[in-house]
């Protein structure tokens, strides 16, 4: 486990202990979240991310959220959702309440990402790609221009691509990532060209059509 990770879940359990939250360890889909999902997507950097954040809700009760992220504005949930807990043990009239909680904290200013124990585990790079989409989704409405921050999104979508590459021998097409991020073709093919001109990929000189690109790194210049 990282040192970073350590210390996040050390202060968690300090300040739930200080504060006389009933929540005051983390549960197992939480810390595969934590490792898994967000350690690697931010190099292990967890500041501006709350565990078990508490709410009011529109009746006045205390709701807890999985996970906050607020930096720079940035006003970002993400919960993760268990099967049995969401899904079948609950009654119609707990299911309604729960959409209503969701509906007043998106209707509040807040971004909200659901994510099951399962995707968390077993799909996490998935949940790192809605993540950086989400923050910069947020990021483009509010400011409308590229920033330092943009920038930071930038080289984790590039990450994302070079994994993805990498699980694929070292070649890739702007399809397969069209595919991956939910974007059109056109739009996939602008990332490749750009990450050819910052040199994590390169076009065979025998490709008479830019069709598949190959790692700097696993090929031959």
């Amino acid at each position: 486990m990282h040192t970073n990770l350590k210390r996040f879940i050390g202060n968690f359990e300090r300040e739930a202990q200080q504060n006389g939250s009933f929540r005051n360890q983390l549960g197992r889909a939480e810390l595969v979240f934590l490792q898994e999902v967000w350690g690697p997507a931010f190099q292990h950097n967890y500041d501006g991310l709350k565990a078990e954040y508490p709410f009011k809700d529109f009746k006045g009760g205390i709701r807890f959220a999985d996970f906050v992220f607020v930096k720079n504005g940035m006003r970002l949930i993400i919960e993760i959702d268990g099967f049995t807990t969401h899904a079948r043990d609950i009654s119609s009239g707990e299911f309604d309440d729960h959409l209503m909680r969701q509906n007043d904290l998106i209707l509040y200013g807040w971004l909200l990402l659901r994510f099951s124990a399962r995707q968390v585990e077993k799909r996490p790079q998935l949940c790192q790609r809605q993540i950086m989409q989400a923050i910069g989704h947020w990021w483009t409405i509010d400011h409308g221009a590229l920033t330092v921050h943009a920038a930071d999104i930038w080289l984790q979508r590039k990450k994302l691509v070079i994994q993805m590459a990498n699980r694929r021998n070292g070649k890739i097409k702007p399809g397969e990532v069209a595919v991956e991020f939910g974007i059109c073709n056109s739009t996939a093919a602008e990332w490749m060209k750009r990450f050819v001109k910052e040199g994590s990929f390169f076009i065979p000189p025998y490709h008479k059509r830019a069709t598949v690109y190959h790692l700097r790194e696993a090929g031959d210049c």
